[in-house]
């Protein structure tokens, strides 16, 4: 069998990965994202979940909070993660990380809660390159965690991502988001609390899934709007990918919503 090559200058396209929410995924796409979880917590070097998790904070505390990168690097750290997930996979198996809708829920998603064996919700994760362990404190489905500071408003957030949507401005955007993301932290409580250990829990990346969802809406809803040109070329750590190279989805191969399945692009 043979391909017809590509006309000179012509691109082949990719197909757009989709990530949904979690409490639409079906059973066979939980299970495999929870397969990609568990084998990806076995693997104790540069391709295993708790480097990544490390990325964020201990040991290596590169994430962006309270800066003008809090977006950008974000996106940036769930595109790495995803492609580190997917590797643990059949080809023919997609994976893709989903968001937790924190502006109709007023619970923490069940994939997130069940027990036992479930990878998604650990009992103790260990620091990257260390003995040291982080305990997880046990779930609470049906409510705020015993941790959560009593100035954490309780869920939805709906009233407030619609108020973070009629910003004008990115920075005023971020500003408004970054102020949720954070009370979304405080009401999961346990070790969400802490930057240095947050990561190492996986509703972290539930969670972030849907800050960086409310930016790609907001994009859309504001075309053109972006950081500041002096940020754009900006390496974002530890790989340098540019702030430039996280304003659009499409270019990092994925979407949440829409009908176009390709773009232009590379395999």
């Amino acid at each position: 069998m043979t391909t017809q090559a590509l006309a000179p200058g012509k691109k082949e396209k990719a197909p757009l990965r989709h990530r949904k929410s979690v409490d639409k995924l079906s059973a066979e796409e939980l299970n495999a994202l929870r397969e990609a979880f568990a084998k990806a917590m076995e693997i104790k070097d540069e391709r295993g979940f708790s480097y990544f998790a490390g990325w964020h904070g201990e040991p290596f505390k590169w994430c962006e909070h309270h800066t003008d990168l809090f977006l950008p690097w974000h996106r940036a750290y769930l595109y790495y993660l995803e492609l580190a997930l997917q590797a643990q996979l059949k080809k023919d198996v997609t994976v893709t990380l989903p968001w937790w809708d924190w502006t109709k829920s007023t619970t923490l998603p069940p994939a997130y809660t069940d027990d036992p064996g479930n990878p998604l919700n650990p009992k103790v994760i260990k620091f990257f390159h260390s003995s040291q362990t982080v305990d997880i404190p046990p779930r609470e489905p049906g409510a705020a965690a015993e941790t959560t500071p009593p100035e954490v408003p309780d869920l939805p957030y709906d009233k407030r991502w619609d108020q973070a949507m009629k910003a004008t401005t990115f920075a005023e955007f971020q500003r408004r988001l970054e102020a949720i993301h954070d009370d979304v932290h405080g009401w999961v409580g346990g070790i969400m609390l802490d930057r240095r250990v947050a990561a190492y829990d996986p509703v972290f990346y539930a969670h972030h899934v849907m800050v960086d969802r409310a930016w790609r809406i907001w994009q859309y809803k504001n075309p053109g709007a972006r950081p500041r040109d002096e940020l754009l070329d900006v390496a974002l750590r530890p790989n340098g990918m540019t702030v430039r190279k996280t304003l659009y989805v499409h270019h990092l191969g994925y979407e949440y919503a829409g009908t176009a399945s390709k773009v232009p692009g590379t395999v």
